[in-house]
């Protein structure tokens, strides 16, 4: 056979040794690098255009080979998508003027892509593990929100993981960690709960599962809570969060005054700061630069090691966020600590730099709030903190939902004028947190070890869940069905319950002070919750909650003694269950259902691969509201719901109905507290008033929601009839969810910014009203 010029030309190009070995197909497979398969298709480009030779395709291909092997020299697990390699391609093209050529090249990805498309090139292996776990799910909006909030990437496969592989890495984890303190029928038996949604662990370490909670079982954890007094604390702060935790935080006066006074600069400077890119490396930057300041000297930072945006994050999952953000924050502190020269940190300040911290967190699109901070009643720059249009000079404050701190029951007069305070402003700051209240609503077994702490103690962002300055609360769920009989619901909460005592078991916080640990080992806290509720006749009844707490309560002591680990001080509650209760198609924890009938309305950005799969199937979408369609950055898809027969819904109850409830729930199941946002009407708000005030020693972890039947433009939830929900559902598409690997050649999941224990996602969607709140 002649030998082409060509294949000579390639033999040269083999010659080079380069760094990048291999490449990530678009099926996910994993081959080995061939530069000349990039010389191949640059020189047909040049064929198509009439420009260019073979020589100038050979030296193309040399530079994007060398390209990716810097990459991979920087990330030695690196392995380049084909995707990202033709991306270089054009690149180079146009760098090396090669207009035609580039056009020419891009043509033909154009056609390639649409042939990709048109045959459905989904390996038999995703399309039936896609199909597998597709009969778990209820409905297409719970298959949709397991694959854009709980499913994590898996590299070597190039695709995301299906629910029967995240809850096999769930009890997977759990055997490392627990080895043969269960027998393996008890590993099977939570596997089947799992799986058919029965009972489920914390939904943080069903995310986190594996690399990230074996770095650091912080990443396990639901909620946290901390009273500031030292700069480290700061930067502990930034780390839980960047784990995904949700946390309160205090700055009443007895925690602020014990931050140092900060002196007055005197003009030195220190070596500059490199900032390792790492989440222990952003928080060592901002508890060395509060520290700096605070000494009266100044310093620099270098954030030349921190990855750019859109990088992939190999143990947390997703994309950096990039220094901007870390750098922002860092501008922002320096400011508030060079105002505050020769004195304290007021508690504003405190305030502020924490919610900083939050925003620097949640950059990326991630809207919700992740904190819940707590004043002194007299503190007047808290209580007008969100005053006005404090979102234009104060942004960073939406970032926390605001509570003043009761240390003991109010006087009608000094109740009144709060409430009224929340009535008129319908904005929700501050919500009260009754601290006075702890000594009859915990567990005598707790108060003997909480009391000491209890003077400076919080809450989660939530409200459900009591805990002292440096403690975490895991959380674990039942799923109540309309179908459950009592034995069910009792061996529901009895899996719950050994799920919930394994989790509180995973104290390795590497970055955290000692405190956190010996909280946790202390009491070893649970948070049993139920949600479903006015799904399920069995559940709602007085006797039936107490079998369950009882339940719980045995079962706890009983594998608390197989694990060797202290027996829990407080194990039941009622979290909000938002995005929980979606994946579930159940109601949200002890809230009604919406309707019988309504649509649920999800926003998602433009450049989310599901996103596109949904646009070309069919899946009902709009842009947001105000932005036009040929650019909207953020669109809304649309699902139709349909409740269980039979089941109640939020018309057939007012706020003293709902209040009764969650009594029920407080005296006869919960030993935290039931987590409720009520909706008031407004003829109901001077009787809801006189039922706190009177029920004043036991509330706690109750909002409260003007009620409003108003329907807006693109509302997450919209209620229909029956006859438009059977018109929806009969042109809804069949949504195949395997065929994200279609769409999606790189990890981005957004999992690891699902914060958990958002006070944001407490029920009501965050574009909705204000929420009022009493915790």
């Amino acid at each position: 056979m002649t030998t082409t010029p060509r294949q000579k030309h390639s033999r040269g190009l083999k010659k080079h040794t380069y760094l990048a070995k291999k490449v990530q197909k678009r099926n996910g497979m994993i081959v080995p690098f061939d530069v000349e398969r990039i010389s191949s298709a640059i020189y047909k480009a040049t064929l198509a255009s009439n420009e260019g030779k073979q020589k100038d395709a050979d030296n193309l291909a040399k530079k994007v080979a060398v390209k990716l092997s810097r990459m991979v020299a920087r990330d030695k697990g690196f392995i380049p998508h084909v995707e990202k390699v033709q991306d270089m391609v054009e690149e180079e093209l146009i760098l090396g003027d090669f207009a035609k050529v580039a056009k020419a090249y891009i043509l033909y990805r154009q056609k390639r892509a649409e042939l990709r498309s048109q045959r459905g090139e989904v390996p038999k292996e995703v399309r039936e593990r896609a199909a597998e776990s597709k009969k778990y799910f209820r409905n297409p909006l719970a298959e949709f929100v397991y694959y854009t909030t709980y499913s994590r990437w898996i590299p070597e496969d190039g695709r995301r993981e299906t629910w029967v592989e995240t809850v096999s890495r769930y009890v997977d984890f759990m055997k490392e960690n627990v080895g043969n303190k269960l027998t393996q029928k008890e590993y099977a038996e939570i596997y089947e709960y799992m799986v058919n949604m029965k009972a489920l662990g914390s939904m943080r370490l069903l995310w986190s599962a594996g690399s990230a909670a074996r770095a650091t079982n912080v990443a396990a954890y639901n909620c946290s809570f901390v009273a500031p007094t030292k700069w480290q604390d700061f930067g502990e702060i930034a780390y839980i969060l960047m784990c995904g935790s949700g946390l309160g935080f205090s700055v009443e006066r007895q925690n602020t005054e014990m931050l140092p006074v900060i002196k007055k600069q005197n003009g030195k400077k220190l070596t500059t700061f490199v900032i390792p890119d790492s989440k222990e490396g952003w928080s060592d930057a901002i508890i060395t630069g509060l520290k700096t300041w605070a000494s009266g000297r100044d310093m620099d930072f270098d954030y030349s090691r921190i990855r750019p945006q859109g990088a992939r994050l190999r143990t947390m999952g997703g994309r950096a966020s990039g220094p901007d953000p870390l750098r922002n924050l860092l501008v922002f502190a320096r400011e508030k600590m060079f105002a505050n020269q020769g004195r304290r940190l007021l508690p504003v300040d405190v305030h502020d730099i924490i919610c900083k911290i939050g925003e620097v967190v949640v950059m990326g699109g991630v809207r919700r709030s992740a904190l819940i901070s707590f004043s002194d009643l007299d503190d007047a720059e808290m209580k007008k903190a969100k005053n006005g249009q404090f979102y234009i000079e104060h942004p960073e404050r939406s970032m926390a939902n605001n509570s003043v701190v009761y240390n003991e029951r109010p006087s009608s007069e000094q109740f009144l004028e709060e409430w009224l305070n929340l009535v008129r402003g319908r904005s929700g700051e501050r919500g009260i947190f009754n601290r006075g209240g702890l000594e009859q609503q915990v567990p005598a077994r707790r108060w003997d070890v909480f009391k000491k702490d209890a003077g400076r103690s919080g809450l989660n962002p939530c409200g459900e869940i009591n805990l002292k300055s440096k403690q975490f609360c895991n959380l674990s769920e039942v799923v109540a069905r309309t179908e459950d009989s009592e034995k069910d619901l009792i061996n529901k909460v009895r899996v719950a319950t050994i799920l919930g005592t394994y989790q509180s078991t995973l104290v390795h916080f590497p970055y955290l002070s000692k405190e956190w640990k010996k909280n946790c080992e202390e009491e070893r806290l649970l948070g049993v919750s139920i949600t479903g509720q006015w799904d399920s006749p069995a559940l709602r009844n007085p006797q039936t909650m107490k079998k369950l707490r009882e339940m719980a309560i045995h079962t706890n002591k009983k594998y608390a003694r197989r694990f060797g680990i202290n027996e829990s001080t407080s194990i039941t509650c009622v979290k909000p269950s938002g995005n929980g209760s979606q994946l579930f198609d159940s109601s949200s924890g002890c809230h009604p259902r919406f309707a019988k009938y309504y649509i649920r309305r999800v926003r998602i950005e433009n450049h989310n691969p599901i996103f596109k799969m949904f646009k070309d199937i069919g899946v009902p979408y709009h842009p947001e509201v105000g932005q036009p369609h040929d650019t909207a950055t953020t669109f809304v898809v649309e699902f139709p719901i349909k409740a269980p027969k039979d089941v109640i819904t939020r018309h057939e109850m007012n706020a003293h109905d709902q209040l009764l409830y969650w009594k029920m729930l407080k005296e006869n199941y919960t030993e935290h507290n039931p987590s409720i946002t009520v909706q008031v009407a407004d003829h109901e708000w001077t009787m809801v008033g006189n039922w706190v005030y009177e029920n004043w020693d036991m509330v706690g972890g109750i909002s409260f929601l003007p009620k409003s039947d108003h329907v807006y433009k693109l509302a997450p939830y919209e209620e229909i009839t029956k006859e438009q929900y059977e018109q929806m559902i009969e042109h809804f598409p069949d949504i195949d969810f395997s065929k994200i690997v279609l769409y999606e050649y790189d990890d981005n999941t957004t999992g690891a910014k699902e914060l958990a224990c958002v006070a944001g996602s407490c029920e009501i969607d965050p574009i909705s009203s204000p929420v009022e709140s009493l915790r």
